[in-house]
């Protein structure tokens, strides 16, 4: 695992993976003595975004989404309001901004909701899809870790449904949903372009960087070494993004890539402190940032095109990503 061994070694993955796992386990503290586990025993919390992804910085957000082992329909409204209190106080103790878009995505879901709406049309109305991808392509435990731990295994199942242990088995379904993903991602930063109240030169940038690799960096270890069990996928998504595209690379034999695995590390990174100087600004003050984006969006994305469209990665895979 020579690009895995590179990347654990660099310093600005080791850093910022560490303030991450300390942030975390500061934030798990903060919940297990503000909230009656046994009161909610039935709902798990984690969070998304950089906490979730490994890469903490300086102006990070508490991305949390709540899921419920009931029913929606089973889910006192008196209960969702008391833990949602509890939430939006421990954010605040913790120091963390407002949650966004006036706490829009803080909402208890229905994990067996979300699994019934798995590929229905209400899939993505109730914001479902975007819980369960960032359940499985970003997520980290921080309060009920065995329950939250029941819910992604449970979900990894439903696409491994089919199965059956056969050593032949493609999760194309997985793939798929994946793929979903990142094109809703893609629409909905056309959405709010003209919405001058929206941070879409933020999102602009996230979805270029942070957005890209959470996906693509899932998908090249599913399509560079067969992932025919469940556990397979497990072990994959219990990384961080930059470790599953390294682990992807590793199971291609690449020789040739090595170079641009280092810049695209050191790429990585400088997004992630351009981000931080930027702060709750929606948009950058200076005019020469954009010049230094392109340049760094142009090189991260063709490093990750090379990666998925390599010979040797299996021609049907690479097909059926086009087609």
């Amino acid at each position: 695992m020579k690009h895995l061994n590179l990347l654990r070694t660099t310093d600005s993955f080791i850093v910022r993976k560490s303030k991450s796992e300390e942030q975390i386990n500061e934030i798990r503290e903060i919940f297990d003595l503000n909230i009656d586990s046994t009161q909610y025993s039935d709902i798990a919390i984690y969070c998304g975004g950089s906490l979730g992804r490994g890469d903490f910085g300086k102006n990070s957000d508490l991305d949390l989404f709540i899921l419920s082992n009931k029913k929606s329909k089973d889910i006192k409204r008196i209960e969702r309001l008391k833990l949602l209190s509890s939430v939006i106080r421990i954010n605040k103790k913790l120091g963390f901004n407002e949650f966004s878009n006036d706490g829009q995505y803080l909402h208890v879901y229905s994990f067996p909701d979300m699994l019934d709406a798995l590929g229905s049309p209400v899939d993505d109305i109730h914001n479902l899809f975007t819980a369960r991808m960032l359940l499985l392509l970003e997520s980290k435990p921080i309060f009920n870790n065995e329950n939250y731990s029941n819910q992604f295994e449970n979900a990894i199942n439903h696409y491994y449904r089919d199965s059956k242990n056969r050593k032949s088995f493609r999760p194309l379904f997985l793939i798929n949903d994946i793929l979903r993903y990142w094109r809703t991602l893609c629409l909905n930063y056309e959405l709010i372009r003209n919405d001058i109240n929206r941070p879409w030169r933020k999102k602009n940038i996230n979805l270029k960087f942070s957005r890209m690799l959470t996906i693509f960096g899932t998908i090249l270890p599913l399509i560079s070494k067969p992932a025919s069990t469940k556990e397979c996928v497990i072990n994959l998504i219990k990384l961080t993004p930059l470790e599953r595209l390294a682990i992807g690379i590793d199971y291609m034999k690449l020789k040739d890539i090595q170079s641009g695995f280092v810049e695209f590390i050191s790429i990585y990174e400088n997004f992630l402190k351009l981000k931080e100087n930027m702060g709750s600004k929606s948009s950058p003050d200076d005019t020469s940032f954009d010049r230094e984006t392109k340049k760094m969006e142009n090189s991260f994305s063709w490093f990750l095109y090379k990666c998925l469209t390599h010979e040797n990665i299996n021609k049907e895979y690479i097909k059926y990503l086009i087609l």
